[in-house]
């Protein structure tokens, strides 16, 4: 007579407060990224380890979820040999390209510096000749995916003009999806250039940052002589918006704004722009904490407790103003970065390659060659450089690094791997506000009448 194998509530949960009348919890598994509304009663049983006296329709919905697991599986081993699964069958070709070193704005935590200098013609065919090569070596992609990344990539719109079409012909060629996405500043993004990029480039994510309110964004990103920018871009964004093509391009904007201790208070200040403006009707809006980029940005910043707290209060004013903020991810993330792809690199307008968005052209980095790759101009290095952080699940697996025993490993994937090499902490605010964003994820479900047990 065959028994159910013994069951335990897994190590990679958070849990709710009991809300409403019939004391319902919020458990949110990160092993499947996926919620249950649980009565408090229940979830008292599988707390006491009484998980035979749970209705049977529920106790099937907790393994479902991966709320209860087997009680001998080792989770994390689970884990880390799914992230590198993950890895190995990949098929996405990650491509970013920073077209130019220049930039209009010298923001005072950018740790880049940066030059009059874009990619010149052997560079752009090195690009080109480099991406055919890796597709060569390796079958199975079915997706090719562009980053144009800077300094700010649209002073180098010559050179996006002449690799765009080429990529998307090499694509084509080898029968691939193409994708592009790219990191701006917005000062030269007007309307005209917007759709240029994403009708005849197949530029369909744009992120661009707006620091706050005008005075506190105008302290921080003025351009190089001193002038404000918060205008330019606030009126490039009103110009898209109102633009009747926008609604049904496809593409998406996101507003980011980066925060640290001298602008939090004008977080705000911006949603409330953003909405007088009728811009959070069409835009996400996010914030992120200013990190270090080979300088001291970071000890500007709040401590992760103190904008975890803050974060929470912006997400429910963003529900407030009538916007849907992601709360809790909906899907796992076993590739944490293009560090970890086996084939993915930036490659700057010098020429060089590296595995990583964060160290070309900061001085920081100019005689460290631990993340440089190779360089385009020349044939391709055989057999290639070993990629730093190629060994990261590795590394998490042993214990290297307290990724190893937090809960939210699998919708973090340890979220920046050169910032735990560097000694810093790069923790995502999820991990300190977790408890509360599933409670706004309940209020949001009780507004929109769906505060039921049943999974979300």
């Amino acid at each position: 007579m065959s028994t159910s194998p013994a069951l335990r509530a897994s190590h990679y949960l958070a849990v709710s407060p009991a809300v409403g009348r019939r004391a319902f919890r919020m458990v949110y598994s990160t092993r499947s990224a996926r919620s249950l509304l649980v009565s408090d009663a229940d979830w008292a049983d599988v707390q006491h380890g009484r998980i035979d006296q749970l209705p049977v329709a529920l106790k099937s919905a907790l393994v479902e979820h991966k709320i209860l697991v087997p009680a001998h599986e080792d989770e994390r081993a689970v884990v880390v040999a799914h992230n590198k699964a993950s890895i190995k069958s990949d098929d996405m070709l990650y491509l970013g390209i920073a077209p130019s070193a220049n930039c209009q704005l010298g923001c005072d935590y950018c740790g880049q510096k940066h030059e009059n200098r874009r990619m010149d013609d052997a560079i752009m065919q090195g690009v080109l000749t480099r991406a055919e090569h890796k597709l060569a070596q390796r079958g199975g992609y079915r997706r090719l995916q562009i980053g144009w990344f800077g300094a700010e990539p649209l002073l180098g719109i010559a050179s996006i003009r002449t690799l765009s079409p080429r990529l998307q012909a090499l694509a084509k060629e080898h029968r691939l999806a193409y994708s592009a996405q790219m990191a701006t500043n917005g000062v030269a993004l007007t309307p005209r250039l917007f759709f240029e990029l994403v009708e005849q480039h197949r530029v369909m994510a744009f992120d661009i940052t707006l620091d706050g309110a005008r005075e506190f964004h105008d302290q921080r990103r003025v351009t190089k002589d001193g002038r404000p920018s918060f205008d330019t871009i606030l009126n490039n964004l009103k110009g898209i918006a109102a633009d009747p093509r926008f609604a049904s391009c496809g593409a998406w904007i996101s507003i980011r704004c980066n925060v640290d201790g001298r602008n939090h208070d004008g977080t705000i200040a911006l949603v409330e722009t953003l909405r007088e403006q009728d811009l959070l009707r069409h835009f996400r809006f996010y914030t992120a904490p200013v990190h270090s980029w080979g300088n001291d940005a970071h000890l500007e910043s709040l401590s992760q407790q103190r904008y975890a707290d803050f974060e929470v209060d912006l997400l429910g004013r963003l529900m407030d103003a009538g916007q849907s903020p992601s709360l809790v991810p909906k899907a796992l993330k076993p590739i944490v970065c293009m560090s970890v792809r086996e084939e993915a690199e930036l490659i700057d307008p010098y020429g060089e390659a590296f595995n990583c968005t964060e160290v070309s052209q900061v001085p920081a980095y100019q005689e460290v060659r631990f993340y440089r790759l190779d360089d385009v101009r020349k044939p391709a290095i055989s057999p290639p450089k070993a990629r730093p952080f190629a060994d990261w699940n590795d590394r998490i697996l042993a214990g290297e690094v307290p990724c190893h025993s937090c809960r939210i490993l699998p919708i973090c994937g340890g979220k920046c791997p050169k910032h735990w090499t560097e000694g810093i902490s790069p923790c995502p605010s999820i991990k300190h506000n977790i408890e509360a964003r599933l409670t706004l994820e309940m209020v949001r479900l009780n507004r929109q009448g769906r505060l039921v047990n049943r999974s979300q």
